[in-house]
């Protein structure tokens, strides 16, 4: 299955890639993050264990263009081949 990927920032594992091929058929939103944590030199925590949503001061992800809390399941949805997830890492405010 091919899943495509928009970010904002250069997903640690995927730098030169807009795609990654997972030998899984039937994978979850939540469980792509963490395949994707996986893949990094130094993983990231997109889903905190045990959580049921993603922290909005942290990430914006997206299915296809759809923010994922408005996809049914939201961390459960199942993805499709061919789905694009977009991962936006949210700016932090300062002066």
């Amino acid at each position: 299955m091919k899943i495509f990927i928009k970010s904002n920032f250069f997903v640690p594992g995927l730098e030169h890639a807009d795609s990654v091929d997972i030998d899984h058929p039937r994978m979850t939103l939540r469980e792509f993050l963490e395949e994707l944590s996986m893949r990094a030199v130094t993983p990231i925590e997109y889903v905190r264990q045990g959580s049921e949503t993603l922290d909005p001061d942290d990430w914006e992800v997206a299915i296809n263009d759809i923010p994922y809390q408005q996809c049914g399941d939201g961390l459960r949805t199942v993805l499709k081949d061919g789905d694009t997830v977009r991962i936006s890492i949210m700016a932090l405010g300062g002066g």
